[in-house]
């Protein structure tokens, strides 16, 4: 999960800033034909500002197609990444913060994990939507097929700075590949040192490592590897709402239902060049 992501805001419309200092109701969204939605900044392919300044991303997607389901317009701020989940959490779901203004009603891309869920009594994580993993994308030229964890004590492998796969690289076994890691700024720096050879493989999540690499993908090995001692090697994604707002709650998850059913959100993925992978929370939901 991307926690480090730039300070820039940005705001579709300048309504966002309300004078409301909380999220609305269900009953509110649908009075004023709004629902607002916060999504990280600088996190393709996720959510980002385009060329034209308008977010886009296959988050941003997402919360159009949930919005057209209850039948509401959306509206998108992209947010920075604050130290912690928490953080984001407390400023961007269920108080807000002076400088940065009211709280969305959703927010976009949170994990759907239980420890959260017993954790945060003031917000409800609801609707998964996919899982994401850390994989490896690996030069097979430079490799070989089916590469295993120890080949990166003798070569290099790039990943984005302060992320799982970084910390993981750094200290596994007693950090033996410490010296093989190449730090980046970003998974599409990373992708571009792969294709350019300067690295042997990249090691990420693997809907970003896909959008990096974008049509050049299938000349690479993309896959999970056997990496004892990595806290998680995957997780899900979904939504959150402030937890009093159990109708806006409720019409999402009905709505999410919908979009994952009818083949909707697998679609979004596709479109942005990602494969979908559904989560692992839905076998039991």
């Amino acid at each position: 999960m991307k926690n480090n992501h730039s300070t820039i805001f940005f705001l579709t419309v300048v309504c966002f800033f309300s004078a409301s200092v909380f999220a609305e109701s269900l009953s509110k969204i649908t009075e004023n034909d709004i629902i607002k939605f916060a999504a990280y900044d600088d996190f393709p392919p996720y959510s980002y500002a385009a060329k034209d300044g308008k977010a886009a991303g296959i988050d941003i997607d997402i919360g159009k197609a949930l919005a057209m389901e209850l039948g509401v317009t959306p509206v998108f701020r992209l947010v920075f990444a604050d130290e912690s989940l928490e953080d984001d959490l407390r400023v961007y779901v269920w108080k807000g913060h002076h400088v940065t203004g009211p709280p969305a009603d959703v927010m976009l891309h949170v994990p759907y994990d239980q420890n959260l869920i017993k954790k945060e009594d003031k917000v409800s994580f609801i609707a998964p939507y996919s899982e994401e993993q850390v994989v490896v994308a690996a030069d097979t030229d430079q490799l070989g097929n089916n590469p295993q964890i120890m080949v990166f004590t003798t070569n290099k492998v790039g990943v984005e700075r302060v992320t799982m796969a970084d910390g993981y690289l750094l200290g596994a076994f007693q950090g033996r590949f410490r010296n093989s890691v190449v730090h980046f700024q970003s998974i599409p720096e990373a992708t571009q040192a792969l294709i350019n050879k300067e690295v042997t493989a990249v090691m990420g999540a693997r809907t970003e490592i896909e959008a990096g690499l974008g049509k050049a993908k299938d000349d690479y090995q993309i896959g999970l590897m056997a990496m004892p001692g990595i806290a998680a090697a995957s997780w899900d994604l979904g939504l959150a709402v402030k937890s009093s707002n159990k109708d806006l709650s409720k019409a999402l998850e009905v709505a999410m239902d919908k979009l994952i059913a009818d083949g909707s959100i697998k679609k979004i993925f596709n479109k942005h060049g990602t494969s979908y992978h559904a989560p692992a929370a839905r076998i039991n939901y």
